[in-house]
């Protein structure tokens, strides 16, 4: 092996080195910031990057797995986070399929090349359009949360079966086109039946789930304040319970009541 030969494979690992931690410094620090459609989005720019790879390199192969890794990881989680329905997520995978064998068969099997100057324009409108996503992105703040505790609670009827108890309501509203992740603030009960306190997280429960991951372009979610309770604390309280809001738990009460704290 030449001395040319071995310092341009070094340069193109020192490159993919870089380029690696790069990426890994984007998706820790920026990453969790970003809205669901823009991660998808920035997947399907990655696999864009991998077929041009592909299509103006050597590792035409290795950028070929990575382009069809990336295609699925945009398709997968942009219908595990958007509500496409059953015929929009059928038309995503057969659009992904039908781009993944179009790749392999242009670049693979008729090894299509692109010049360096093709290449570099590609990746800069890339670059261009994930940038302008990120920074539409960042620049909004589009969620407004709003919380509010009930006067009253009702104990559930059957405590074997449930202690689920709804101490209020929350809503999130999304003024922005991009799907949002959701972060409902974090809040906390204690339950007093007139002898103990019992200290219980305060759950955001909506459309089924306790754990709402993100609200469409535009969207509202409402979610039911819900607190959980043992057993025994439920059935040590009557059939109502006064709910009331505080900025902290008083140490103890002589009363039955479920204090609400809200960390906003």
């Amino acid at each position: 092996m030449s001395d040319r030969t071995l310092g341009r494979r070094a340069g193109e690992l020192v490159a993919a080195v870089v380029v690696v931690a790069a990426v890994a410094v984007f998706a820790r620090r920026v990453g969790p910031d970003l809205s669901v459609t823009v991660q998808s989005a920035l997947f399907g720019l990655g696999a864009t990057l991998a077929v041009v790879g592909a299509a103006a390199t050597r590792f035409r192969q290795g950028l070929l797995f990575l382009y069809a890794a990336l295609l699925a990881g945009a398709v997968g989680y942009a219908a595990s986070t958007h509500s496409l329905r059953t015929a929009g997520t059928f038309a995503a995978v057969g659009l992904a399929l039908v781009a993944l064998f179009g790749a392999v068969y242009v670049v693979e099997e008729r090894r299509y090349r692109l010049r360096r100057g093709e290449a570099v324009a590609a990746v800069v409108v890339v670059a261009v359009a994930g940038g302008a996503l990120v920074a539409a992105d960042l620049g909004t703040s589009p969620l407004t949360y709003e919380t509010t505790v009930h006067d009253a609670a009702e104990m559930p009827a059957d405590p074997e079966q449930s202690t689920a108890v709804v101490v209020g309501a929350a809503t999130v509203d999304n003024d922005f086109v991009y799907r949002e992740q959701v972060s409902f603030p974090a809040a906390r009960a204690c339950v007093f039946n007139g002898t103990a306190r019992a200290d219980v997280p305060v759950l955001y429960r909506a459309g089924g789930s306790y754990f709402p991951s993100s609200v469409g372009g535009n969207g509202l979610i409402r979610a039911d304040m819900t607190v959980l309770p043992s057993q025994a604390t439920v059935e040590s309280l009557s059939a109502t319970v006064p709910v009331e809001r505080a900025e902290k738990c008083p140490a103890a009460s002589d009363r039955e009541r479920i204090v609400v704290v809200v960390d906003e």
